[in-house]
């Protein structure tokens, strides 16, 4: 099992965050996802919980087309929104393909402890392979493709929050034309 953790800065509140996180497909860094269904949704006290199934496709290296049959992959995404503590929490994990590779994230957004403007993303993952005699460069190869996908998914969400909260500036100033007097 390969094990990685990254921290992640958005220059937007919390509350941005959180709002855009339901809205970040489609984007341009993201036409790999193909779907995004809502499983259940409930509050559980406070805390709303979200399940979702994301069908996404990529590429596949030449060396696992002969462990799997197909390019589309099936992903269950959790996720808990806690408004008292100000964080979204996401767990995510493949359902397919899990023969081969297990692919487990967790993210944590939360309000960056030294801009209140700012939200903290803490990402961590797990990569594991059962295949024996395959297992490590697997394992690296799936370490390198979730570091990949998840500079994607941080741009992508990082594009939508700017198309919802930065407003678009003209690039020239604004003519009206004037009607001439003949």
């Amino acid at each position: 099992m390969k094990f990685y953790c990254t921290d992640c800065l958005l220059k937007f509140n919390w509350n941005q965050v959180t709002s855009a996180f339901w809205t970040r497909y489609p984007n341009p860094f993201s036409r790999h996802v193909l779907s995004e269904d809502i499983v259940s949704r409930s509050l559980e006290g406070d805390k709303l919980v979200t399940k979702k199934l994301i069908t996404k496709t990529n590429s596949l290296p030449r060396w696992a087309e002969r462990f799997v049959n197909s390019r589309v992959a099936c992903i269950v995404e959790e996720s808990v929104v806690d408004p008292e503590a100000k964080t979204l929490t996401t767990y995510t994990r493949n359902i397919t393909f899990t023969r081969l590779m297990v692919v487990e994230e967790k993210c944590v957004y939360s309000v960056h402890p030294n801009n209140k403007e700012w939200t903290m993303c803490k990402k961590e993952s797990w990569i594991s392979c059962g295949i024996f005699g395959f297992a490590r460069p697997v394992e690296r190869f799936g370490v390198e493709r979730y570091k990949s996908n998840s500079s994607k998914a941080l741009k992508g969400l990082n594009h939508v929050l700017e198309k919802l909260y930065i407003p678009e500036r003209l690039s020239r100033p604004l003519s009206i034309p004037v009607p001439q007097m003949s």
